[in-house]
């Protein structure tokens, strides 16, 4: 499990809207598979917002770019549209969100009452009308914002990381999020993560998919250990 200390105050100023750190006079206990679902819950949700400020396509080119950057069997701005409509295929709308949703009710005993009975009133609005994805994702996206810092934490990472791995393979200026992960590692660090500083260095020095894909590893490494 997780031990995260509460309480202590410290600049966030790097991490737009992130809580205070905790200190160790009182003591949160969040157990790392719930950890993970969080993580997970902020990696889908970055996804899928991702995905809604490039849809639709328009130009073939560019198109074309993304379906390459991420592995993607489309060969023009028609085929990836279709692709991204397509329920069945893994880079779809539909899937993003549909694992965002497993996420979220895996967590029903962790987030807030409030914060559960918001997000499943959002998934059910997507179920009535699938239109309404991209705006549930932001208020999604403001309902976890408002949770525990612990929970804020992790939902954090796993929007990061989406965000780095996107910017990454689309060579796009990762400078922002990089200082943002910083301030995250820092605190993973002092919660007991000790060796994620070494990674995130190798990372941090450089930026490439193969660096990313180290850290993202040892991370789930981290998620599986009994801490």
């Amino acid at each position: 499990m997780v031990v995260y200390p509460k309480g202590k105050e410290k600049n966030t100023g790097v991490v737009d809207n992130l809580h205070s750190q905790p200190t160790k006079e009182n003591v949160m206990v969040l157990l790392n598979t719930n950890a993970q679902h969080i993580f997970w819950l902020g990696r889908y949700l970055s996804r899928t917002q991702f995905l809604c400020s490039h849809f639709p396509f328009l130009d073939d080119e560019a198109a074309l770019n993304y379906a390459h950057a991420f592995c993607l069997p489309a060969f023009d701005a028609s085929s990836l549209n279709e692709l991204i409509l397509d329920a069945k295929q893994p880079a779809s709308f539909r899937y993003y969100f549909k694992q965002a949703q497993e996420k979220i009710q895996k967590l029903r005993g962790v987030l807030s009452a409030s914060a559960y009975s918001e997000l499943s009133r959002l998934i059910k609005t997507t179920h009535e009308n699938a239109a309404y994805i991209c705006d549930v994702v932001h208020d999604c996206e403001d309902v976890l914002e408002a949770e525990s810092p612990d929970i804020f934490l992790f939902f954090s990472l796993g929007q990061s990381l989406d965000q780095l791995d996107q910017q990454l393979r689309l060579a796009i200026d990762t400078q922002k999020t990089l200082t943002k992960i910083d301030y995250l590692v820092e605190t993973l660090v002092e919660m007991g993560w000790e060796d994620l500083e070494e990674y995130w260095q190798q990372l941090r020095r450089t930026p490439s998919s193969i660096q990313f894909y180290q850290f993202s590893d040892h991370i789930h490494q981290l998620f599986e250990a009994d801490l």
